[in-house]
């Protein structure tokens, strides 16, 4: 199978951490009032460091940029955990708008290096960065995704509800629960009325926290597949 690489422009953010501009739909990756800051604050802070164990499976709807895979390798280091990475992409970025990113400049050189091993590694099998970080990037859409196990962690990054209203119904977060350990956390920047009925109809115990970078509101929505009352 042959990937498909993309172009997509650079835009430098609020923390001065690069995101980037999809070509055809106009979205940024991230926020622009801070790629890093937000990508900590939603997917590790309200996320990964949301759950325990010494062993962590983690989906990633959207690889994008790569910086949740690498904020999330970093912290696997800093825990001496071993993290498990499963990341759903169907539009991969050209590797040289990848070392356009200034990332380089924002951490260490060894980690800045990994960050560039992920991006070097086949598609569609799962590959050791380090002992703490073992990574498979699915280059497909959701909705053809093949996914393997239970997670414990769901970072649901695709772009906004209005962009992409095909991956924010029932059947993209049934498709998940399925595949996610009772009590699993998902993550999401959005709390649109919307995602947060759709999450419930599919079993999801749904929280509203706050947003980041002054936005009001995010979501994590836990997985409660043995009706477990609060």
């Amino acid at each position: 199978m042959q990937v498909i690489y993309h172009r997509a422009e650079l835009q430098v953010t609020a923390d001065g951490s690069h995101t980037l501009v999809h070509p055809v739909m106009g979205d940024t990756y991230h926020s622009v009032g801070g790629a890093l800051s937000e990508s900590e604050y939603v997917y590790i802070g309200a996320g990964l460091n949301a759950v325990g164990g010494n062993r962590i499976k983690v989906l990633e709807m959207g690889f994008g940029s790569g910086l949740n895979a690498l904020l999330t390798l970093r912290e696997a280091m800093k825990r001496n955990i071993e993290i498990v990475y499963h990341t759903i992409e169907l539009f991969p970025v050209d590797r040289t708008v990848i070392e356009s990113l200034n990332y380089e400049r924002l951490m260490p050189q060894e980690l800045y290096r990994l960050f560039l091993d992920i991006h070097s590694c086949d598609w569609d099998k799962e590959v050791e960065i380090t002992s703490y970080f073992r990574i498979k990037k699915i280059y497909a859409s959701l909705e053809k995704a093949f996914l393997e196990g239970e997670y414990r962690v769901v970072y649901y990054d695709a772009f906004s509800p209005d962009s992409q209203p095909e991956l924010w119904t029932d059947e993209m977060f049934g498709k998940i629960y399925d595949h996610m350990e009772h009590n699993g956390v998902l993550v999401t920047y959005s709390s649109k009325g919307e995602v947060k009925r759709a999450l419930r109809r599919v079993g999801f115990e749904v929280k509203r926290l706050p947003g980041a970078l002054g936005k009001h509101h995010m979501v994590r929505a836990v997985a409660r597949k043995n009706n477990d009352v609060l």
